[in-house]
């Protein structure tokens, strides 16, 4: 159990691509052509600034096999004071914060039939060694982002854990643009009770496999069309929840950038489907008047 919950709280920087995976592989979404410049990091000047801050795309979960940092971002985050990402995850109190938010309000067997229970069970009980029993009073986004991972290829690494080594090995701040709080607040709506056995019965490891790695490929291309296709794939499904995954979210944090990017050149970290679209970031922070570029090299 215990080995469960350390696997449950790293997940939760990861539960957002693990969204997205699921409906790559419910929906099959292919990209379109789009004119929009193929990078992950972008470039935050004008509006007075005395020096640029960046934003870069980041892939929440990657083969380790996979993980390079490029050169053009370690560029930028040399040029740059601090580092946010979406929570604060160099913040050493983190764990105990995400602890907190880890109850759901209500039992997940009062919300499913008692055959659910035991299907739901036996797969625990094989994937993670533990019992529906043991955790029925989690949030189902943590229970499915446990046993998702199971599935995967690989040995997965994140961007956001070589940001904060990177920034704290040179004296820099990190910080979040959402707390941990309002972060678990998005999840809440995002993903529903009543979507966990569905989305359970739907998958097969394989699918999830082949999924994982269409959007592995598209990130390592710097494909920015196919990330905005894939995330359009959970729109067709569910609007509502869509729309707390980027677009509300997108606008939180692109309004609190100008006061930040003002006091110090900073080193900005989300998800890559944050970045493009036409409620995007990138979109967001050319409307207030910045220049937002692409870094290719």
């Amino acid at each position: 159990m215990r080995t469960f919950i350390r696997t449950t709280l790293s997940s939760i920087v990861k539960s957002i691509l693990l969204i997205t995976v699921l409906f790559v592989a419910s929906f099959k979404a292919f990209a379109q052509k789009s004119s929009t410049p193929s990078s992950l990091l972008w470039k935050i000047e004008g509006e007075g600034l005395q020096k640029p801050s960046y934003l870069f795309g980041t892939n929440h979960m990657l083969c380790e096999s996979d993980y390079s940092m490029p050169q053009k971002v370690k560029n930028a985050m040399q040029a740059t004071e601090q580092a946010y990402l979406e929570i604060n995850l160099g913040d050493p109190n983190v764990t105990a914060e995400m602890q907190k938010h880890m109850a759901a309000p209500q039992p997940l067997t009062a919300s499913i039939s008692k055959e659910d229970a035991l299907y739901i069970d036996s797969i625990l009980k094989i994937k993670l060694k533990v019992s529906l029993q043991q955790v029925d009073n989690l949030k189902p986004l943590l229970i499915v982002s446990s046993l998702m991972q199971t599935s995967l290829p690989c040995k997965v690494i994140s961007f956001e854990s070589e940001i904060v080594k990177a920034s704290k090995a040179a004296n820099k701040e990190v910080k979040g643009l959402s707390s941990v709080e309002e972060q678990y607040s998005f999840l809440d709506k995002i993903f529903k009770p009543k979507d966990f056995v569905p989305y359970l019965k739907m998958w097969t490891d394989e699918e999830l496999k082949k999924s994982f790695n269409t959007i592995k490929t598209a990130y390592l291309a710097e494909d920015l069309a196919t990330i905005d296709s894939l995330m359009a794939s959970f729109y067709t499904s569910d609007p509502e929840g869509y729309n707390h995954l980027l677009p509300v979210r997108n606008h939180l944090w692109a309004d609190r950038i100008p006061e930040i990017i003002k006091e110090k050149p900073t080193f900005f970290a989300v998800g890559c489907g944050h970045l493009q679209g036409r409620e995007g970031m990138i979109a967001i922070l050319q409307a207030k008047g910045y220049k937002v570029t692409p870094v290719k090299q």
